[in-house]
């Protein structure tokens, strides 16, 4: 994870990112009951490697928690809103399903999960930015969000 954030600051250094420091895991655990949920591992090492990260670049930003906790529609029971672009257009999120299975979904189209891999989700912004090719618009074209 801290090779993945390393590489996104790398990317966006010209263009200017904000990489917020580590969250402290007593932090993470309050997050936790607050969401109702313990946060899958991939998400837990990416808040101890850094509480977020504010990208210039189509205003892409991986969400503090201490933001998150501001604005109880950013969450609910068993989910929460981690990422969004260009102030609140678009939100990507993350919920515990009730089989026990965590899955990231857009919020315009909640009913499709993107992937289970906070990782992955990463990788996809790395490679693509937002809009850009093999970027996370493009991910939702490849799964059927339109």
């Amino acid at each position: 994870m801290k090779e993945l954030i390393e590489l996104i600051a790398q990317k966006h250094w010209e263009s200017g990112i904000d990489v917020n420091p580590p969250a402290k895991l007593s932090e993470i655990e309050d997050f936790e009951r607050l969401a109702g949920f313990l946060l899958p591992a991939d998400f837990r090492e990416f808040y101890l490697t850094c509480n977020g990260f504010a990208c210039n670049e189509d205003i892409f930003n991986m969400l503090p928690l201490s933001i998150i906790r501001q604005f109880p529609k950013d969450y609910g029971v068993n989910w929460f809103y981690f990422s969004e672009y260009m102030i609140c257009s678009d939100k990507w999120g993350l919920r515990l399903t009730s089989s026990g299975e965590y899955e990231i979904f857009n919020g315009s189209y909640p009913d499709k999960a993107l992937t289970n891999s906070l990782s992955e989700f990463l990788k996809r912004f790395l490679k693509g930015n937002v809009f850009d090719t093999d970027g996370l618009y493009d991910w939702h074209v490849e799964i059927g969000i339109n």
